[in-house]
């Protein structure tokens, strides 16, 4: 007697709904991993008026720990910005855990420092409010915090 062979259907099937998990799986990791580059400790930023370089010591920001942001800002001509109005709102990516903002003060003409506290690790937006005579300004930059 010969020895019968198999369909070969549900073995193509199987090797399908396999290829198509397998597929799904790499689809989902990658997407939820493609947010997870960490922001820069020093960032770059042009206004209308001027730019600002944006710096975090220390950095990855410690949560729930005070955390010194430093900006310098300069004119067009590149001369101190001085006597402006300055706040930071931290504000969790994706979590309703609560917003952070503080003040930022003029530690040198053009040089404004301000203590943070991200609330938990991940990454942050942090939106910056200018303000210079009957002007505002609104920056934005990402920053990560970690334990």
């Amino acid at each position: 007697m010969l020895p019968q062979n198999k369909p070969l259907a549900p073995r193509i099937k199987l090797a399908l709904a396999i290829i198509i998990l397998g597929m799904a799986i790499a689809f989902l990791l990658t997407w939820l991993f493609s947010g997870k580059e960490t922001a820069p400790q020093i960032t770059e930023h042009a206004f209308e008026s001027g730019n600002l370089i944006w710096s975090i010591e220390g950095y990855p920001a410690k949560a729930l720990h005070e955390n010194t942001f430093s900006l310098h800002v300069t004119n067009l001509n590149g001369a101190p910005f001085e006597g402006a109005d300055l706040a930071i709102k931290l504000d969790m990516l994706g979590m309703v855990c609560g917003d952070v903002e503080f003040q930022m003060t003029e530690a040198a003409p053009g040089k404004y420092t301000g203590e943070g506290i991200p609330l938990m690790p991940g990454m942050w937006k942090a939106t910056l409010t200018l303000e210079a005579g009957n002007q505002t300004y609104t920056l934005e930059r990402r920053l990560e915090a970690v334990h």
